[in-house]
């Protein structure tokens, strides 16, 4: 079945995601790489759930929550999504006492099956901190080839950080 596997399901975002959500989106450690400045209050994130359709096409994006072991575990995303060239950049959150447990992995899986055979994105993309090293490795592992750097991408209090870009065709031409 699309968008589940015997261990993950990826599903659309639900009003009771709400505490999930401002946990993740209010977790500084993830701000530099998820280019945030400030906390998100419950009623920005109440808004964003409401208005959001689901529908890449209308708005864009794609959120999904990561559900595993009965719980909902973080969000995998497609964001600048272009319908013109068929790619989106992905990423990925998951809160920390379910990372390194190959949950990221089987979720990114689902999301490139979903992104291919469903959108017919050609290609998916990620900026990931070069001091990530769970991140560099998971999509390493996907599959997803490292096609460039960026330095001095990230400004954080007290320095700079680079980011590696990843790539992963996903879709081949007929």
């Amino acid at each position: 079945m699309l968008l589940q596997s015997p261990t993950v399901k990826l599903r659309p975002i639900e009003p009771s995601d709400l505490p999930l959500m401002y946990k993740l989106e209010n977790d500084t450690n993830m701000w530099v790489s998820a280019n945030t400045t400030q906390p998100l209050s419950r009623s920005t994130i109440e808004r964003y759930i409401r208005a959001t359709t689901g529908d890449i096409y209308k708005d864009g994006q794609l959120r999904l929550v990561i559900e595993a072991h009965q719980h909902s575990i973080g969000f995998i995303d497609l964001t600048d999504f272009s319908p013109r060239h068929l790619r989106a950049e992905v990423g990925i959150g998951i809160l920390p006492e379910y990372r390194q447990q190959g949950l990221g992995s089987e979720a990114l899986r689902l999301m490139e099956e979903y992104a291919s055979q469903v959108l017919f994105v050609h290609q998916l993309y990620a900026y990931v901190d070069t001091d990530n090293e769970a991140g560099k490795s998971l999509f390493a592992k996907r599959g997803f080839c490292t096609v460039g750097n960026l330095d001095d991408w990230l400004k954080t209090t007290t320095s700079y950080r680079s980011i590696v870009i990843f790539q992963k065709i996903i879709e081949k031409n007929s």
